[in-house]
């Protein structure tokens, strides 16, 4: 033999005992939902380890996991399309609103966006439509006029200037006229 190993030590092996017997499943079983008690009655228990033998005992139900059908891919593409919110799709469908989102990103289905709500402000609301239409964001409009919140504080029932309406009308492509009425 080359070399020495030098002196060998016994590295002490401590066994965790962590399974469980059948009085503490027993103590588990009749005060299941109640966390709070469970670990005063078993401290060495911690509560991940809790609900991990609940569900192994049965007292958690597995989670239902939906398989998608035709119909309802077919019925989430035209919601998505009308510009519902993944809410009212998750109501209609009968899932929550997480099984919606995974299959929206998994299926690349977007909802489609909707009208800008009517602030009550005629020359405001027809800027904002006529954006909307031109498929503009309100967010580029503001940056074509000089990147400043304008249009997208509309909603506050903050005033908008006259000039601001005036160049958004002309970035748009419109003209701002004044029509007298003579009776």
């Amino acid at each position: 033999m080359h070399g020495s190993l030098g002196p060998i030590r016994c590295a002490r092996i401590v066994r965790r005992d962590d399974t469980w017997t059948f009085a503490e499943t027993e103590i588990l079983r009749r005060h299941w939902p109640d966390i709070q008690l469970l670990r005063k009655v078993l401290p060495h228990r911690t509560a991940a380890a809790m609900r991990f033998m609940a569900k192994k005992c049965g007292l958690i139900p597995d989670k239902i996991q939906n398989i998608w059908t035709g119909a309802q891919d077919k019925k989430l593409r035209q919601m998505a399309g009308a510009g519902a919110t993944r809410k009212d799709i998750a109501a209609e469908l009968g899932l929550t609103i997480g099984q919606i989102e995974n299959r929206m990103n998994y299926r690349r289905i977007n909802i489609a966006k909707r009208p800008p709500k009517v602030l009550g402000e005629p020359l405001v609301d027809e800027v904002r439509r006529r954006a909307f239409d031109l498929n503009i964001s309100v967010a580029e409009l503001d940056r074509s006029l000089g990147n400043q919140h304008i249009f997208r504080a509309a909603w506050k029932r903050r005033r908008i200037r006259a000039d601001h309406i005036h160049r958004a009308i002309k970035a748009l492509g419109g003209v701002l006229k004044v029509e007298w009425i003579d009776e």
